[in-house]
């Protein structure tokens, strides 16, 4: 066998052997695109009930790692982070729960809304 038989089959051999080993971790992602401050996060592994605790500040994409194809409770506490800078407070709680298969991540994409105050009339 030629020496570049041998170079060759060797380069398909690893090439085959790592396809192998790619990420099998699995992560939760929180996106915080609100105008509420750091939002505070939780998951709770449904098994084991131990929990991850997090902070998002404003802007951040926190990636938290998980056991894949295990259920979490997830609490995303809005209310958290206080008022703004405007005195504007987020008063929201989600809650829920998340599995993520190994190789993936799910992202949540922490959001906020102004509630505008209607008028009433009065008879």
């Amino acid at each position: 066998m030629s020496l570049k038989r041998l170079v060759l089959i060797a380069l398909v051999g690893a090439a085959v052997g790592l396809s192998g080993c790619g990420d099998k971790r699995a992560h939760v992602v929180f996106e915080n695109k609100s105008e509420c401050g750091t939002i505070k996060v939780r998951l709770t592994n449904t098994e084991t009930n131990e929990y991850i605790e997090a902070g998002v500040d404003i802007g951040e994409r926190k990636s938290i790692e998980v056991v894949p194809g295990v259920y979490y409770d997830y609490l995303v506490d809005f209310t958290a982070a206080g008022r703004t800078a405007d005195d504007f407070r987020c008063v929201a709680l989600e809650e829920g729960k998340v599995m993520v298969p190994a190789g993936a991540e799910q992202v949540f994409a922490l959001e906020s809304q102004k509630q505008t105050a209607v008028p009433t009339s009065t008879p």
